[in-house]
């Protein structure tokens, strides 16, 4: 049975017809630099060795729904002429290598495929999202201590389950993953934002949503970088000194720190100008943007208007992430901190794998990235990875690739409608059954009778 490094190299060796895509996906060569950047790379033959570790964490990405070990024999992870590998061995194999070599492999391959096509933008401005989600992890000892609980009925850290922070930088016109930062639920969002502006480009628009209005978060996304701009809907209690009235109705503002912001960083600029746009949608309230795109005649506000609720094709992918990668789940599977940040850095990397087939797709048939379905990728992806980490002869894989091909039609889908307005509502009523909070601890001795 190949591996899966054995695979790829055998698609390079295949040509062109199909398989040009799976090869610019991961590069092998990729896997090896990341070991030796992160200095993890397998010295003395191993049953398990390092690289085959990193491709089982990116299996396990795009295999949510199956167990590590599951994982390793479907996809072949193992040395040739070896016998089975004990599950004992996988889980070693994981921890020996940690989360490093897979963080830096997603930012290479980041890198590479940040000029991949349907990059649009708007008016020659790069167009980014920034938000936050969470992940609950198992409750285990090592996850409670390090990443905490959210607050529940019961008060501070009642939650049924630990949970980490997670903040993503992703390219709204292609929804292919840029950065990402997560750390312990105490860790606030805006302070995981701020470690992302070092990769947003010059010349972009970053959009974000309420929850990031914050002066510094502005200003050092603005003032670090070349016509970097930044867009957010308002908070009703936001307040600002307005300059001048705009002929379209528009107003330029000044937006000034908090004396908070100033005692934390005293070189933080003393103002900003910014352009507010008031408009409210049929049936919705008045609403504010807060916008550094300044001229109305080269950013007019109803283009800008339409363009913020582009916003939302994060909160799309986290959906994607959680409903059809994770199927769901209560939570991810490690046990151990340093398990569950090389678990989340391979799940992202495994979202950009799906998102650049996509991408390839969708230029092939003309259609724009977003109407490419997710689902269908993925599922066609697994598919054939399983096909051929198992096969024997790589002469096979043309002829699977061609039905790939020949069945592409399946993953466009009808084009949005815009128009569609849902009220938030409750569908599903809680249990009436009281929530197990379990014991985290056995109880002191002075209280056993």
């Amino acid at each position: 049975m190949s591996s899966m490094a054995e695979v790829m190299d055998a698609l390079a060796e295949l040509g062109p017809r199909g398989v040009a895509r799976f090869q610019e996906s991961v590069d092998p060569a990729w896997v090896d630099e990341a070991l030796r950047a992160t200095g993890t790379a397998s010295i003395r033959r191993r049953r398990f060795p390092a690289e085959q570790a990193v491709w089982l964490i990116i299996g396990a990405g795009l295999f949510a729904d199956r167990s590590i070990q599951e994982i390793a024999e479907h996809l072949g992870l193992v040395v040739p002429g070896t016998p089975r590998v004990a599950p004992s061995a996988v889980s070693k194999a994981r921890y020996r290598i940690g989360e490093r070599p897979l963080e830096w492999l997603f930012h290479r391959v980041a890198d590479a495929w940040a000029c991949s096509p349907g990059l649009s933008g708007y008016r020659g401005l790069a167009l980014f999202g920034v938000d936050g989600s969470h992940l609950r992890v198992p409750d285990s000892d090592d996850n409670f201590e390090h990443f905490g609980k959210p607050g529940g009925r019961g008060g501070s850290g009642d939650a049924g389950y630990p949970q980490l922070r997670l903040c993503a930088l992703m390219s709204l016109d292609t929804r292919l993953l840029v950065d990402a930062r997560f750390g312990p639920w105490s860790t606030g969002e805006q302070d995981l934002a701020t470690e992302l502006w070092p990769a947003v480009p010059d010349k972009s628009l970053t959009i974000l949503d309420r929850g990031f209005v914050n002066y510094r978060v502005f200003a050092r996304l603005v003032a670090s970088g070349i016509d970097r701009h930044v867009m957010v809907r308002m908070r009703a209690d936001m307040k600002y000194d307005r300059v001048e009235v705009l002929p379209d109705g528009t107003e330029i503002a000044l937006l000034r720190p908090c004396s908070e912001a100033i005692r934390q960083e005293p070189d933080i600029a003393p103002s900003m100008t910014v352009r507010i746009i008031h408009y409210q949608h049929q049936g919705g309230i008045p609403s504010r943007l807060c916008v550094t795109l300044l001229d109305p005649a080269l950013y007019p506000a109803k283009e800008l208007i339409q363009l913020y609720h582009d916003r939302w094709e994060i909160e799309i992918a986290y959906d994607e992430l959680k409903t059809h990668m994770l199927h769901r789940k209560e939570s991810l599977r490690s046990k151990k901190p340093e398990g569950v940040e090389q678990e989340v850095w391979g799940l992202l990397l495994a979202y950009n794998l799906v998102r650049r087939e996509m991408l390839l797709v969708a230029a092939k048939n003309n259609v724009p990235p977003k109407r490419i379905s997710f689902w269908t990728s993925l599922l066609r992806i697994r598919d054939f990875w399983i096909y051929a980490a198992t096969t024997s002869a790589p002469g096979n894989i043309p002829a699977r690739l061609a039905d790939m091909e020949a069945d592409l039609r399946t993953l466009v889908l009808p084009p949005r409608r815009s128009k569609r307005r849902y009220p938030r509502h409750v569908k599903i009523k809680m249990s009436n059954y009281p929530r197990n909070r379990g014991k985290r601890s056995p109880p002191a001795a002075g209280d056993l009778k």
